[in-house]
């Protein structure tokens, strides 16, 4: 005999359920930065000024990084205020098309942006390098394109 009171909605609590525990089990490494304030570390001007640096890193000469360098405390301290506020907005992005090889699209931020995203990354990306596959190669250090065909050939030998 089927059941009557069966609800549509069952599953999909049961699935959220399902989900939340996962998600609860990745995030155990993140439970000690619940001792931390990661906003306060974020909005730390060191850290600012680290993520200054490695924004304008091979990007020394160009005019907008010359430019927020003319009053780059002043720069800095702006961005803190603004992002201790929560006040902070990104600037639209720029976007140009480049033939070199071949045309693309391509869209960039704001300088003061990306020293935002190198800020977020300074605190956030040791958390989650704890959690990552091992085998995962983009965008992470000491990884990329290079190394992943690296080990893609030994797994490869490892089969032939």
């Amino acid at each position: 005999m089927s059941n009557n009171n069966f609800n549509a909605n069952d599953y999909n609590i049961n699935n959220h359920n399902r989900l939340r525990g996962i998600a609860q089990h990745l995030l155990r490494p993140f439970q000690l930065a619940g001792y931390r304030n990661l906003w306060q570390e974020v909005c730390d001007y060191s850290n600012l000024l680290l993520a200054y640096k490695k924004a304008r890193k091979h990007k020394t000469q160009r005019p907008y990084v010359l430019e927020f360098e003319e009053n780059l405390t002043e720069n800095l301290k702006l961005l803190q205020t603004e992002l201790f506020l929560h006040s902070y907005r990104p600037r639209p992005l720029e976007t140009f098309i480049l033939r070199d090889p071949k045309t693309r699209k391509i869209s960039r931020s704001d300088f003061r942006d990306r020293v935002v995203h190198h800020a977020l990354c300074n605190i956030i990306e040791p958390f989650f390098e704890k959690v990552f596959i091992y085998d995962s190669y983009a965008n992470r250090k000491g990884k990329g394109t290079l190394k992943a065909i690296e080990r893609f050939e030994d797994f490869y030998r490892k089969l032939y």
